[in-house]
Order: structure tokens, then sequence, then C-alpha cells
């Protein structure tokens, strides 16, 4: 009766188990799914030809596929003037977020003096303030730069996001400062304390300890905020009304086409438009997938 019941057990583990992956792998294929039916959907449209859309017969696949909109797109996204404004923008941005939220995120974790926990507390309400609360404050701030009487006009021009950036009030830069500053709290005072009696400075044991440890993170940094202007509306369309970067040539691109009654080739052409700008970013992604899952379990948001 044991050997019997020890065989019938045996049995039905692997049947459990089984039918354990066989769930797990439906949740997964229908997350995927949910995830990537948006992107599926916006392609297939995009191959359609404009006879394609008059034919109440075509619902997903394109009967007679055509590239007349991702040739539309192209033209609307103009690369010869967005693509180095959007990538100089995109990299200055990156590098300055990336050179204050870790000299702030260190002072942060390692400094106590009066107000420390205020300002820890400000970081936490600019993640979680939305940029339309104060975005009118910010842009007349910029629209009237300036001392006294002298102002200057900063609107269409890079200085604003890289003002912003370098004051920590730049794009997610809320986030990326909390991230530095748990991970330079992580990091043994032993190191520090080290240099301190080698003779190092705060600045020396800054530059020549803390920040060679730091360097997968400062590098998770300049993705995310490199990877968020590539693809920011908000900030670039708000400061950014005659420099063509890619996110206000496509809204611009919208408005002009769609309000010439041609609103559904519109919409599919900016759909095109979105899903080439974001090549140049999935294949970036692809480069450095084994450091950017390296840094994020570094910071703990893998947990």
């Amino acid at each position: 009766m044991k050997m019997q019941s020890s065989k019938s057990l045996r049995r039905r583990l692997p049947i459990g188990r089984f039918l354990l992956s066989l769930v797990r792998y439906v949740v997964i294929f229908g997350l995927a799914f949910i995830i990537l039916k948006p992107f599926i959907y916006k392609i297939l449209m995009a191959f359609m030809s404009p006879a394609d859309l008059l034919d109440p017969t075509v619902h997903l696949v394109p009967a007679n596929p055509s590239f007349y909109y991702w040739g539309r797109a192209l033209e609307g996204l103009d690369l010869r003037q967005t693509l180095p404004n959007t990538l100089v923008l995109s990299l200055g941005v990156a590098v300055v977020q990336v050179l204050s939220c870790t000299m702030i995120g260190y002072g942060l974790a390692r400094f106590r003096f009066p107000g420390s926990r205020l300002l820890t507390a400000a970081v936490i309400v600019i993640i979680l303030v939305p940029f339309h609360v104060i975005g009118i404050a910010q842009y007349l701030g910029f629209v009237y730069f300036g001392i006294g009487s002298w102002t200057v006009d900063l609107v269409d021009s890079f200085w604003p996001m890289l003002i912003l950036a370098a004051t920590g009030l730049g794009i997610k830069e809320g986030l990326y400062i909390y991230l530095l500053q748990q991970f330079f709290r992580s990091i043994p005072r032993a190191l520090e304390e080290a240099a301190y009696i080698d003779g190092a400075g705060t600045f020396c044991t800054f530059f020549r300890v803390m920040l060679p440890n730091a360097r997968t993170m400062m590098m998770m940094i300049f993705l995310f905020s490199f990877c968020w202007q590539w693809t920011d509306t908000t900030y670039s369309g708000v400061y950014l009304n005659e420099l063509p970067v890619f996110a206000n040539t496509i809204q611009t691109f919208y408005i002009r086409v769609g309000l010439n009654a041609d609103m559904l080739g519109a919409n599919i052409t900016r759909n095109a438009m979105a899903i080439l700008i974001l090549i140049p970013l999935l294949v970036l992604f692809g480069f450095v997938q084994k450091l950017l899952v390296k840094s994020m379990t570094l910071s703990g948001m893998a947990n």
C-alpha cells in the first residue's frame, strides 16, 4: 500500500508542476499580448493603403500592403532637422541630470545638515506632483528669466530643459535622485572613512571612491533620462514651439494634416512616426540590456 501511494504521489507531482507551468505561461502570454497589442495594431495599420481604409471588409490585416503611410511618416519627421536637435537635447539633458542627481543623491545620503530631511521630502514631492501643477509658473519663469529689470526669453531654446536638469527639477529627476540616494546609503561608510584616513577630502572621496562604485547606477540613470527626453511631449511641447524635435514635430504634423479633413490618415501617419522614433531606443536597449538589469538589481528596483 505504501509503495502504491508513493508511486501515485510521484505521478501527481509532475502533473501538478505541469499545470502550474501551464497557468504561468498563459498568464505571461496574456500580459505580453495586452502590452504588445497596441504596437501590433499600429504597425499593421501603418502598412495599409488608402484603399484599405475605405474597404469595410478590411479590419486589421491589410489586403493591399503598402508603404504609403511610412513614407508620409518619414517625410513628416524631417529627420535632417529633428534628429540632430533631438539627439543633442537628449544627450545634453541626460549628462546634466546624471551629474546633478549624483551629487544631490550623495549629499542627501551622507550629510546631515539643517533642512536635510525637508529636502528629502521635497524629492518625494517632486516625484508625486505632476508637471501641470507647476508648469505655468515654470514657463513664466523662463519667459521672463533674469534678475530685476534684466530679463531674457529662454523659450524656443534648450536652456529651460538644461536648467531644470541642473537644478533637480527635470523630467523624472526626483526618481533618479531617490534611487541614487538609496544606492549611496547601501555603500559601507568604511570606504569613505578609509579615504579620509589616507588624507582625502570630501570632494576627492566623492570623485575617486564613490563615483567609481556608482558607475552602473549612473549608466542606468543616463539611459532612463535619455529615453524619457527622446520621447518627451510635455516639456518639448511647452518650451519648444519653433525648434523642431521629434515630439512637437509629430504633434504639429497631426494637427496640420488632421484639420484638413484627413483625420484617419493623419492618425495612422502619426502612429507610424511614433514607431519610427522608438526604433533607435529599441536598438539601444538591445545593446545595454544586461547592464540595465544589473543596475536595476543594485538599485533595489527588481525586489
